[in-house]
């Protein structure tokens, strides 16, 4: 939505105040121009219906919201670095797999970080053996590997396992490996992995 140019008349021209009031009024909605509230601590009080504003604390922010509908605030919080809510910034989706695999890289950071991996695996065609996926990583102290979903026996079909971990990760990959110990007959698996960053 634009605001065209409005012809005051003489009079109303006169009121330097209302002209100015005016003008900004048209700038915050052709130019989407709005400077949110800044709160000096934490709302508590009873906000207008549609309410917002940010509140800071060091390098911590949260945008706050109040929800008229359940009568309290709701924030979302973010630090210095403007990571905020978990992002996923990376994925794999493997089907129809019959054989181990080895370290391949999911995702490699930019900077050191926080982040979650969910893995979740399953037995498709049930064969023999048993199946691990490992996810590799390295800390500020160096390499580092994590299991987070329990290993899962290739002779039941269907059988399945899920987890999640959380690593801390320097600007190095971050890989997955799958290993399948007594593999026979011709067992076949599924794997998928979420890689969420946190901070």
């Amino acid at each position: 939505m634009k605001l065209s140019e409005m012809e005051l008349s003489p009079l109303l021209r006169k009121d330097l105040s209302l002209v100015d009031f005016i003008n900004t009024i048209a700038s915050i909605i052709n130019n989407g121009r709005y400077q949110m509230r800044v709160y000096a601590s934490i709302p508590t009080h009873t906000g207008d219906q549609g309410e917002f504003g940010i509140y800071i604390s060091g390098t911590m922010f949260r945008f706050y919201m109040y929800d008229d509908t359940n009568a309290n605030w709701k924030f979302i919080e973010w630090n210095g670095s403007g990571v905020g809510q978990a992002s996923v910034v990376a994925s794999v989706a493997l089907t129809g797999q019959g054989a181990a695999i080895n370290a391949t890289t999911i995702y490699t950071p930019s900077a050191a970080g926080t982040y979650r991996v969910n893995v979740y695996h399953l037995v498709t065609t049930a064969g023999g053996g048993t199946l691990t996926t490992t996810i590799g990583f390295t800390d500020d102290e160096g390499a580092k590997t994590v299991v987070p979903a329990s290993d899962i026996d290739l002779s039941v079909d269907t059988s399945a396992n899920t987890g999640t971990s959380f690593i801390r990760s320097t600007a190095t990959a971050i890989t997955y490996t799958v290993t399948i110990a007594g593999i026979s007959g011709s067992p076949k698996f599924s794997l998928f992995i979420v890689l969420e960053r946190l901070t």
